[in-house]
């Protein structure tokens, strides 16, 4: 990880900050929307900061103060461009200086599980740039970066549940089992990544996870249908029909280890200490790529009712299975927020990031 670089050239309105991080840019950007996280890291640390409306979206608002023992400082602006993991344009508006407008743009630059992040700000004046260099803005840029930098830590992913689900809520189709899989009606779920209804659309969602996933985690249920007799093969299994060599290791939840596995050769782990124990395993070995839980419904429900995940992907397949294995319980709500959505005839992939409860 290399230190913070500023930019602010004599004559001219911009100022740009560059900083390498260990770490991939999913998660530079949560952290540059998340207000929980926003909040433990902007600004010098002596200053203590209260978000008050932040909408990370084109459009949204945002709003914070920063307070120390001379008095209260506040901040705001306007989102303009939301690209997930890739670009933020915003304006930045102190409130002691009304009318001095800034805008903002931050790039996520991936270098292989680090990231650049460049930060440029476009002055409303040469006056307006050189009066905020005056006024000390550099050790509060670097103390900022050194505190996002302890954040986010060495190379560590994010946490997804990435499941396909019918309209009703259902991951399964009624009676699932070994023999019959994903229950009665329960293979439409999948059609999008692997069917007659999967198109290139389809085909670029399921790359792209593919190519994001460090490790993977399930539950024994779901393994031991993908071990039977009518589970993966050498040609179909995670991301489905592809060249499975380079595979991520996958990592099993169950309270024994099974005597005899038909695929061995899947670099299949067995975790008997439960999630937290899985999700510590499967980060080590992920080389800073996301962890992704697959399934089934109870193991990804599991890890959202213990607040352990950052992303849910649900691939929202065109069908009402009536019944089955839910993904979310009765008693255990969610709250989340759209950040990216792609539709197609087979499926609406949405991902929503996971508000932390805690």
């Amino acid at each position: 990880m290399t230190g913070t670089t500023i930019t602010a050239q004599p004559g001219t309105p911009f100022i740009e900050v560059v900083r390498e991080f260990d770490a991939p840019p999913q998660l530079l950007f949560r952290a540059s929307t998340d207000p929980e996280l926003l909040a433990r890291w902007m600004g010098p640390r002596e200053v203590e900061i209260r978000v008050l409306e932040f909408d990370a979206r084109p459009g949204g608002r945002y709003r914070y103060v920063h307070t120390d023992d001379e008095g209260e400082y506040y901040f705001n602006g306007v989102f303009h461009t939301v690209v997930p993991n890739q670009q933020i344009v915003q304006t930045f508006e102190y409130e002691g200086w009304p009318g001095s407008v800034s805008l903002e743009s931050s790039t996520f630059e991936d270098l292989g599980g680090r990231t650049r992040l460049r930060n440029r700000s476009v002055f409303p004046s040469v006056e307006a740039r050189d009066t905020a260099v005056e006024s000390g803005m550099e050790y509060g840029i670097r103390d900022s970066m050194d505190r996002l930098a302890a954040l986010v830590g060495p190379a560590r992913g994010l946490v997804v549940v990435d499941i396909s689900m019918s309209l009703d809520g259902y991951v399964t189709g009624p009676n699932p089992d070994t023999e019959h899989g994903l229950g009665i009606g329960g293979d439409d779920l999948h059609l999008w990544a692997m069917g007659a209804r999967s198109g290139k659309r389809d085909k670029e969602v399921l790359d792209a996870a593919y190519e994001r996933s460090g490790a993977v985690i399930m539950g024994r249920r779901l393994f031991d249908f993908i071990d039977g007799p009518t589970g993966w093969s050498e040609e179909v299994g995670y991301g489905a029909e592809r060249d499975q060599s380079d595979a991520p290791p996958v990592f099993v939840i169950t309270h024994s280890v099974p005597e005899k596995v038909r695929l061995s050769g899947r670099r299949f782990h067995f975790v008997t200490d439960g999630l937290e124990s899985a999700l510590e395993r499967a980060h080590a070995v992920a080389g800073g790529k996301d962890v992704v839980i697959m399934g089934g419904g109870e193991t990804c429900g599991a890890f959202l009712q213990a607040g352990l995940v950052d992303e849910l992907v649900l691939h929202l397949a065109p069908v009402v299975l009536g019944g089955g294995t839910p993904l979310f319980a009765p008693d255990a709500p969610v709250r989340l927020d759209r950040v990216a959505s792609v539709s197609t005839p087979a499926a609406e992939h949405l991902t929503y990031r996971v508000r932390r409860t805690s």
